[in-house]
């Protein structure tokens, strides 16, 4: 790739990445106002590189979107020794998907060896991310994805929705798919910029991460797990702050499994993936606290709102099973019924995606968060991922009524 067929560079950018040169490694940092964090993340990452590659070429990029809090000035004032850093604005649509193109374009120019990609607000990252993700990356392993140590609230999409999904339509037990800190090798990240999804308007921002996962799956690399420890960072309220990020990460999921259908339809159970673990000292995961009663609010307007279209999407006795959840003042979801909910929505998405779908879809997903609060209130986090992965178990089981709805043959 040149400069011409560049679409999320600037033209400043590629002149600076090709007066570099050729390098052997690059790590990719989405950003967008995180000025409180980037500087210890590209201090972490510099460290990592200059300890564990010191006779590698390295370059640091920090794709962002605009920050207007100081992420650049702060960026630009932390010394990174010999490894060169590149501070761009990437072009195109605001999101995490058009700063990963960037940062794939950037890859790409430099006809790097392997790529990590660490989200800049996360607060554990240790030198030794990059020794683990490149070192996997540079040998065997095509995509590397985080296995973190998590507080059981922390992750609710990933718990609820995106792992169950993940591991049992493509049959891969990727306990995090939308981790955002990957590893990826050269022949991954030349396919992920050929691929018509990432002028998907869910890919372009927090989608980019599950299509990642998905694609690499669905097109036979290898994909492997990399233990990094607790994953300390901005935690959100799923209540009040995760409405776009839901809609823009299923949105994604849901387009993937449309156009990876024939894939993934004739697979059943699940495998693990390899897991590659260095001994590493990593603080506890940080508690995360969330108002189960403000969920259930959501869930039962969402429920009387939208009854029509649920209707539509679930038929009368999947309808008939929420509405006598959400009657109880601490609701329980059968994993059956929230399996066949997740399915009715992904069939339903292949025909008449939009918006108002993923949305209704949401407003079941907060019932959901809140039948695990209820579950596992005071319960240990082991104990609690137990819970998800019997959950991700009947996921499984039950991939038969996603096919059956999916291909019509009901």
């Amino acid at each position: 790739m040149d400069g011409r067929t560049c679409t999320s560079l600037d033209s400043d950018s590629v002149k600076k990445l090709v007066d570099i040169g050729e390098s052997d490694l690059l790590v990719g940092l989405p950003s967008l106002n995180c000025a409180h964090t980037i500087g210890y993340v590209l201090h972490q990452v510099a460290k990592g590189l200059t300890k564990y590659f010191p006779n590698h070429k390295s370059v640091v990029l920090v794709s962002d979107g605009g920050s207007d809090d100081g992420t650049r000035e702060v960026a630009e004032s932390i010394k990174t020794g010999d490894v060169s850093r590149i501070f761009t604005r990437y072009v195109g649509v605001s999101g995490k998907g058009s700063a990963v193109k960037a940062i794939l374009e950037a890859a790409s120019i430099l006809n790097v060896k392997a790529i990590a990609l660490f989200d800049s607000d996360v607060r554990s990252i240790t030198p030794e991310w990059c020794r683990i993700v490149f070192e996997a990356a540079m040998k065997h392993t095509d995509l590397v994805t985080p296995f973190y140590a998590r507080h059981r609230y922390d992750g609710t999409i990933t718990n609820n929705l995106c792992y169950p999904f993940t591991r049992a339509v493509y049959g891969l037990r990727v306990r995090q798919p939308i981790g955002g800190d990957f590893g990826l090798s050269n022949t991954l990240a030349s396919k992920l910029l050929e691929s018509p999804l990432f002028d998907n308007k869910y890919v372009q921002r927090f989608g980019v991460d599950i299509f990642i996962t998905h694609t690499a799956i669905a097109n036979g690399f290898n994909v492997g797990e990399a233990f990094l420890g607790s994953k300390v960072h901005e935690c959100k309220d799923p209540g009040a702050e995760l409405s776009s990020m839901f809609i823009q990460v299923v949105g994604s999921m849901f387009t993937c499994a449309k156009v990876y259908e024939k894939h993934w339809v004739g697979i059943s159970g699940s495998r693990r993936v390899p897991l590659l673990s260095y001994p590493i000292t990593y603080p506890g995961p940080e508690p995360v606290r969330l108002d189960a009663s403000k969920l259930l609010k959501v869930f039962r307007y969402i429920l009387t709102e939208k009854r029509s279209l649920l209707g539509d999407v679930l038929g009368r006795d999947l309808l008939k099973d929420l509405t006598h959840i959400s009657r109880s003042s601490r609701p329980i979801f059968p994993p059956e019924t929230w399996a066949k909910t997740v399915y009715s929505f992904a069939s339903a998405f292949k025909s008449r995606e939009g918006d108002d779908l993923l949305d209704t879809l949401r407003g079941i997903w907060l019932g959901k968060i809140c039948s695990f609060i209820n579950q596992t209130e005071g319960m240990a986090d082991d104990d609690a991922d137990d819970i998800v992965e019997k959950e991700a178990e009947i996921f499984e089981d039950l991939k038969p009524f996603l096919i059956s709805r999916y291909t019509g043959d009901v």
